[in-house]
């Protein structure tokens, strides 16, 4: 499993942002997203746009909006249907805090 720090992010309660996933590539890879219900929700799902190139992946792009004030991690894991370990994972921690 290849593991891949990125941020952090500040936002604010309410604020929405997105944050985008590489390519899915080949081999049944897709890309989701898991975030504590407390802090935060995915709210949408969509694909970037087209790369140039023959075989280049898409980018997945996730909405997420902040719920309150704290400090939450999110993961974008890489996961094909029928294996049990994540091929890869991204993990994004955010500030969320009122008043900026």
């Amino acid at each position: 499993m290849d593991l891949e720090r990125r941020g952090p992010i500040d936002a604010r309660p309410g604020e929405t942002i997105e944050i985008a996933a590489p390519g899915e590539g080949i081999g049944g890879f897709l890309w989701h997203a898991e975030v504590p219900h407390h802090a935060a929700t995915i709210v949408g799902e969509t694909l970037g746009p087209s790369p140039d190139g023959v075989g280049a992946g898409t980018a997945k792009v996730f909405r997420v909006r902040l719920e309150g004030p704290g400090d939450t991690t999110l993961r974008l894991v890489q996961t094909r249907s029928w294996d049990s370990v994540p091929g890869r994972v991204i993990e994004v921690p955010i500030r969320c805090v009122s008043g900026r």
